[in-house]
């Protein structure tokens, strides 16, 4: 059992850490009403494979209804990356842009990040 600090912060285990090999980013996401947490791989950071293929699973996707699905999400994924890049590198050029909280908020959609 680990404790939850006021800011919503713990501390994993080290033997757990040791043993999953972590680094400095983790995914994290629900899974009924568990918080699962997994090791991100450099190689995977920007892989959302998993994460699309959990959503349209979920959905009931299956057979070829599903890999074309995937296809089309996946694509749609990486298009809207590209240009959320495009948008900061204009933004940060002009001397714009939005603290971290705030594009989190925007990204996650909570008030309470």
């Amino acid at each position: 059992m680990v404790r939850v600090t006021s800011k919503r912060q713990f501390t994993i285990p080290k033997a757990y850490f040791d043993k999953l090999r972590l680094g400095d980013t983790v995914k994290c996401y629900l899974e009924g009403e568990r918080l699962v947490l997994e090791p991100v791989r450099e190689d995977s950071f920007w892989d959302f494979s998993t994460d699309i293929l959990r959503s349209l699973i979920a959905e009931g996707y299956q057979g070829e209804t599903l890999l074309a699905e995937f296809e089309a999400r996946k694509r749609k994924a990486l298009q809207a990356l590209g240009s959320m890049v495009e948008e900061a590198r204009k933004e940060a050029q002009a001397g714009k842009g939005q603290p971290a909280d705030a594009v989190f908020r925007e990204l996650l959609g909570e008030d309470d990040v």
